[in-house]
């Protein structure tokens, strides 16, 4: 039987215009068994095709599109071997071959053992011919006066041929959104789309039933069965359920390496390893072992060394092991977090460790990630910027002609909340839109420009995601420079993976996300400052901060602008209602204003301060003590569920991962009744079961483990403490890494009235950044309004010379004029109040 074996899904970008989803439902829908997907230099939606396939009863084929130099064929994987080959061919024409200095039949002459090569260019299969043999070598026959030449040399050849149809699209109706989108790659518009000259496929690109393929070729019903011959023979799968774990070590040496390792930080972390600690520490060594884990754990190892400021967060800070290692810096046994959250034998995906690094640190740690590991052993995950409201209308009334004055204002009126409401709905009805009298033909723009809402445009990068390997990334996945650029590294150029951060996962790839932490870098520089000012070391990793008096008066009355992850105006409302001050409390204030469980929070503060309560059900009276009977955290949904249903917690977090739409095994539906049923059996109450479920669907919305907000309220204690205790040198901090939840200018006047002296910029007194000491805080040149960088480089040269030449200007900052004091600088300027600061200079920008 005939199968389509040259198709494109809209990971085709600027070409195809069906999704995965689509394709293989019109394939099961036309009786097809059997379906490939070859996007043009890319396997973007491999993991996806594969999945939805597989799901549907189609049996996927998986392969490319190869284009580079002028030549092209379809490249299709037989086995895990051709799968390799074809990553490394397109690795090879994204990193060399577009540019011109590796042809395409070079790239594959020397390696295609287990790939399928199906071309149409003629030149092409003449030089695989001569270099390589004919061995897995096909002409392509596409309907069109076309295939007469290419079948001619195929029998001139002896190259077999083989029917395709170059689908680009699911329906036939869909040919106007490939010219839209290819109008919108080549920048043009759709009246300028010449589709003879190849800028569009024709309108019969679409996935045709075998019958009417077969109606173009009565000539050769030979290349319509090969087709059907190949599709047999195409059997390889991306292994779901694998772990390719990064390795830094000999890999038989690496669980010593890890014991050794970690038993000297716990002598380190406490001094005196106690019963407890040991027995938790071995429990969690045997499982690391048992699950492979052992180099990921020293590769995490090796970054955080290079990355002395660092948070390790989420479930990570569950790990005794990753403490000792100072991956993490809270002590789990103290904070009552269970390792089980973050690895446990059931557990089939890898562990996820998310490290936070200083904002401005954060390129430094990826240079050496990639100094360290060379491509190909790492590379960034990836991620596609998809067209949104605003972006497909503008860009499909760019292709029709509109002037770009009047895209301009209609798309600007689009609300950003507003993804769920058809376009022309709201051109219609929204009140941004009343006083704008638009011209009709703009509720057909906005109908065409619905269904290319959430189709990808352009790869981009994860937000912080690596991958590491063992050996070549290419033996998984084909990678391709990606577009970011390292600050003080511009030779280094970040490779990216051609999988997004679900399809990493599901292929085995373990992710490490390295993030940038601006809170981190004001702890960093306000440490710094106090060192210098003073002589004292503060350690922003000690626990010491949080029992610290003044530190604590900081929570408790909600004086927290500035203190990391407390300082909105909800958490601070929070802090003055609930009056905590201690670590547990802190925790539970951080997590309990998600959007998971804040319509709790009036229940939560009730009992905080005495009313008295029962829980829903005594069941789950000791399950949720520690949160006064209100669902908190990410593990009271496995706990809640295993306590009150009888669910096994492997499937307790199942249906975690469900409620944060984390591609569970089972969708929610199938959890609910699950939990009924287990309830039912159990003997409890249904009206219950029924308020008890609620609590659990309100996780569907964001939520934090309670490993995460340890984390962070570790961070934000270190935070407070420099607040309460040097408030000059933390404003600066907070100023010169460019503020926090708020406007630069609000810390300058939350520092006054607190009584800090502020000291305008002075061109002599002034560094570029923010700086503080004592009760004073000099604002830096980087605030200065116009000041470009070689402005500041040209005055810190100038203060060089004149210091050298012992220049004898007067260095006061301040000045007394009619006996009172001024905000005054040696620059001439006279500022008399904070307003008059912020008017002229950038702290109003």
């Amino acid at each position: 039987m005939f199968s389509h074996l040259h198709v494109h899904s809209y990971f085709s970008l600027g070409e195809g215009a069906s999704s995965p989803e689509a394709l293989v439902e019109a394939a099961s829908r036309r009786g097809f068994t059997t379906l490939a997907c070859t996007d043009t230099n890319a396997v973007y939606g491999a993991v996806e095709f594969q999945q939805t396939a597989e799901a549907a009863g189609v049996r996927p084929i998986l392969g490319a599109h190869l284009v580079a130099n002028g030549e092209e064929t379809v490249a299709l994987a037989t086995d895990d071997h051709g799968w390799a080959a074809l990553c490394r061919a397109i690795t090879t024409i994204h990193w060399a071959g577009a540019r011109g200095a590796v042809p395409l039949h070079q790239i594959l002459a020397q390696d295609r053992d287990g790939l399928l090569l199906l071309s149409r260019d003629v030149p092409f299969l003449e030089r695989v011919l001569q270099q390589s043999g004919p061995d897995n070598l096909y002409a392509e026959l596409r309907p069109g006066r076309e295939r007469h030449e290419v079948l001619a040399a195929a029998r001139r050849l002896r190259i077999p041929p083989v029917v395709t149809n170059a689908v680009m699209f699911a329906h036939p109706e869909d040919w106007s959104r490939h010219r839209l989108l290819r109008a919108i790659a080549l920048n043009t518009t759709l009246s300028a789309l010449e589709a003879g000259k190849g800028e569009s496929f024709p309108r019969d690109s679409w996935l045709r039933p075998s019958a009417d393929v077969m109606r173009h070729f009565p000539d050769c019903p030979d290349a319509l069965d090969r087709a059907g011959e190949l599709a047999d023979r195409c059997r390889y799968r991306i292994p779901f359920g694998r772990i390719v774990p990064p390795r830094l070590a000999a890999h038989e040496n690496a669980m010593e390496q890890l014991r050794t390792i970690a038993y000297e930080g716990a002598n380190r972390r406490y001094g005196q390893i106690a019963p407890i600690t040991h027995d938790r520490l071995e429990h969690e060594l045997a499982i690391i072992g048992m699950k492979g884990f052992a180099d990921y754990f020293l590769v995490v190892r090796d970054i955080v060394q290079n990355g002395p400021t660092h948070c390790g967060r989420g479930s990570v800070a569950n790990s005794v092991v990753s403490y000792c290692l100072g991956i993490t810096h809270v002590e789990p046994l103290s904070a009552g977090l269970l390792f089980e959250r973050f690895l446990n034998p059931e557990r089939k995906d890898p562990p996820d460790i998310d490290l936070d690094f200083p904002w401005d640190e954060r390129d430094h740690v990826l240079a050496y990630v990639f100094n360290r590991y060379p491509h190909p052993r790492a590379a960034m995950v990836a991620n596609h910027n998809t067209f949104r409201l605003r972006g497909a209308l503008r860009e499909v009334a760019k292709v029709h002609g509109r002037p770009p004055g009047e895209i301009r204002e209609v798309t600007r009126r689009i609300p950003w909340y507003s993804e769920d409401q058809p376009l022309s709905e709201l051109l219609a009805t929204h009140p941004n839109y009343k006083d704008l009298d638009l011209p009709r033909s703009w509720q057909e723009l906005a109908k065409l420009a619905m269904p290319l809402v959430g189709t990808p445009r352009i790869l981009s990068l994860h937000p912080g995601g690596v991958v590491i390997v063992p050996t070549a990334l290419t033996d998984y996945v084909p990678t391709q420079p990606g577009v970011k650029e390292l600050a003080d590294f511009p030779d280094v150029i970040v490779p990216v993976i051609q999988f997004e951060k679900d399809g990493t996962e599901d292929a085995g790839l373990v992710k490490i996300d390295l993030l940038g932490n601006r809170s981190l870098a004001v702890i960093r520089d306000g440490i710094t400052a106090v060192y210098t000012n003073t002589g004292r070391q503060l350690d922003y990793t000690s626990s010491d901060a949080g029992e610290d008096p003044a530190t604590r008066e900081v929570f408790r009355t909600g004086q927290t602008m500035g203190v990391f992850y407390t300082e909105s105006p909800a958490s601070r409302l929070l802090c003055i209602k609930s009056r905590s001050e201690t670590f547990d409390l802190l925790v539970l204030n951080t997590s309990i204003i998600r959007p998971a469980s804040n319509r709790f929070i009036r229940t939560y503060l009730e009992r905080l301060h005495g009313a008295p309560y029962e829980p829903l059900d005594p069941c789950l009276r000791d399950t949720l003590s520690e949160t006064f009977g209100v669902m908190v955290y990410q593990e009271d949904v496995v706990n809640v569920s295993a306590a009150f249903a009888g669910m096994p917690l492997s499937t307790g977090d199942g249906l975690r991962k469900a409620l944060s739409k984390k591609r569970p095994t089972k969708h929610l539906g199938a959890y609910a009744e699950e939990f009924f049923v287990g309830a039912a059996a159990l003997g409890r109450d249904m009206e219950v079961a029924k308020r008890v479920w609620e609590m659990v669907m309100s996780f569907a919305g964001y939520s934090f483990c309670k490993g995460h907000s340890c984390s962070y309220i570790q961070v934000a204690q270190q935070s407070a403490y420099l607040r309460a205790n040097y408030p000059a040198e933390f404003y600066a901090a907070v100023l010169a890494n460019g503020g926090g939840f708020y406007h630069p200018f609000a810390y300058v006047a939350e520092a006054w009235r607190n009584g800090i002296t502020i000291l305008p910029p002075d061109i002599n007194a002034s560094e570029f950044r923010t700086t503080g000491r004592g009760r004073e805080i000099r604002i830096g040149l980087q605030f200065i309004k116009g000041l470009s960088a070689d402005g500041v480089e040209r005055i810190t040269t100038g203060k060089g010379e004149k210091q050298d030449g012992k220049d004898r200007t007067a260095t006061t900052g301040r000045q007394e004029k009619d006996g009172k004091e001024r905000l005054g600088g040696r620059d001439g300027n006279d500022y008399r109040s904070l307003s008059d600061l912020r008017a002229r200079t950038g702290l109003s920008a």
